[in-house]
């Protein structure tokens, strides 16, 4: 539910999906989801000493932190990497992302061309959370709704 007009992160759904289908992570077990855009600039200077610049679209880099609830993410990548070993074949993914908005109205976003890359799988601390990183690289996004 947004606050004053604003939107916040738990008006944030997150969906997964590998080649294997859905991650079933919690949405309570993810912390942060921070998609950046990833882009590359040039600039040409002319005769006329006037800069031109191009900007062009170069995908996406999306940085996942969420808390471990279940070995998901853990058998994820024990899964990727006996496939990488064996010579198979590590189709993309996609991720959605559905947000509430503050008027009342819902975009939703698909990630494409999704590779999954764990960054962390946590330290393992006594009485502390285990708190695990997952990076994300997609070619684009698309608005779809």
């Amino acid at each position: 539910m947004p606050i004053g007009g604003q939107s916040l992160g738990k008006d944030v759904r997150i969906v997964l999906i590998t080649a294997a289908g859905t991650l079933s992570i919690p949405t309570a077990a993810i912390t942060k989801f921070m998609p950046t855009p990833k882009t590359a600039d040039e600039k040409r200077m002319g005769l006329d000493g006037e800069a031109r610049h191009n900007i062009t679209h170069g995908g996406w880099k999306i940085d996942i932190e969420l808390d471990r609830f279940d070995s998901t993410l853990d058998d994820f990548w024990a899964a990727a990497e006996d496939s990488y070993y064996n010579g198979q074949n590590l189709p993309w993914g996609y991720i959605q992302e559905t947000i509430q908005e503050p008027n009342g109205g819902t975009s939703q976003y698909r990630y494409e061309k999704v590779a999954y890359k764990v960054i962390d799988l946590g330290a393992r601390e006594g009485d502390k959370i285990i708190k695990m990183k997952l990076e994300a690289l997609a070619s684009r996004r698309k608005k779809t709704q």
